[in-house]
Formats: structure tokens, sequence, C-alpha cells
């Protein structure tokens, strides 16, 4: 009898399985991937773009400044001035070294604060500015 009661508590034990090194990995590659990971900050408006019928993707860009019709930059979803713009893009420059400037523009934005925040944004652009488009159908 106490045979038999040996061998049942002996084996009940060989259908577990242990999961916590799998949690350890998983939370290590999960920390890994957070840590790692660059994320994009949108200007947050709605603007309606040009259309291209000719378009690349953009290598790198991921410093975003929108312009609406009226003539208002935007970045990080808050209306900036123009001035402020270089110290906003300065900054974004050395979080990310590599990335490329973007400008969002509204088909009715003013080719004139357009061309002041190239002019802000200039000295610390190297490679070419990309133009954010829409596809022509």
């Amino acid at each position: 009898m106490e045979a038999g009661r040996a061998g049942a508590d002996g084996g009940g034990g060989e259908g577990e399985i242990d999961l916590t090194p799998m949690l350890d990995v998983v939370f290590i590659m999960l920390i890994f991937f957070i840590v790692t990971s660059s994320f994009v900050k949108e200007p947050g408006i709605d603007i309606l773009k040009a259309e291209a019928v000719t378009t690349g993707p953009c290598e790198r860009g991921t410093i975003i400044f929108a312009v609406n019709a009226t003539g208002d930059i935007y970045y990080d979803k808050k209306q900036v001035p123009v001035d402020r713009a270089y110290r906003l893009a300065e900054a974004a420059k050395k979080e990310a070294p590599k990335a490329n400037f973007v400008i969002q523009a509204d088909v009715d934005a003013p080719t004139s604060a357009l061309s002041e925040l190239l002019a802000a944004i200039k000295p610390l652009m190297d490679a070419p500015l990309c133009a954010s488009t829409d596809d022509a159908s």
C-alpha cells in the first residue's frame, strides 16, 4: 500500500510546465524593442496634400513639420512660430541624428511660410528635404 501511494505522488509533477523562463525572455525582448525603437512625432493637423504622379520613399524621414492653408506651422501637434522651428528641429536632430526633415504642406499654403520654414531648418539639413504628397489616382 505504501508503494502504490509513492508511485502516485511521484508521477503527479511530470505534466506541469514551468512558464517562468519563457516569460522572462518575453519581457526582455519587450524591453529591448521599446528601448531601440524610435517614435515619429506627427504634426497632428489635417491638411490637403498636393498630388504627385511620381513619388519615392523618403530615406530616414522622421522629423515632420506641417504648414496649413493659413501658413501656420505645426510640430508635434502644436502650432509653433517660425523662429521656434529651428530650436525644435535642432532638438529633434540631437535625438535622431540620422533623421531627415519632412514638410507636409497644404495645397493652399502660402509659399512665404514654406520658404521661412525652409530657411529656418536649412542649417540642420544633411540630406535633401522631403515633401509629403498624396499619390495621384
